[in-house]
């Protein structure tokens, strides 16, 4: 299924860490030049395409992520 412009599937989502994984998120991200937030989605799209999840069929836009990780 690829995804249309017209879709809409953005749900914004207050997420709660726990202070340990929150304060190294924004020590990695600081080293990287992120905000936290950035970190942890850069994380999760790296995560999933590890994983084998096929973001790849979802957007074009993670095909620089899947050159980096492979």
């Amino acid at each position: 299924m690829r995804l249309e412009w017209s879709d809409k599937i953005r749900k914004d989502y207050k997420i709660y860490l726990e202070p340990l994984i929150a304060s190294a998120c924004d020590f990695k991200g600081k080293q990287k030049g992120l905000t936290r937030s950035k970190y942890i989605r850069e994380c999760v799209i790296r995560c999933l395409i590890v994983d084998g999840y096929p973001l790849n069929k979802v957007s074009d836009k993670f095909n620089n992520y899947y050159k980096s990780t492979s």
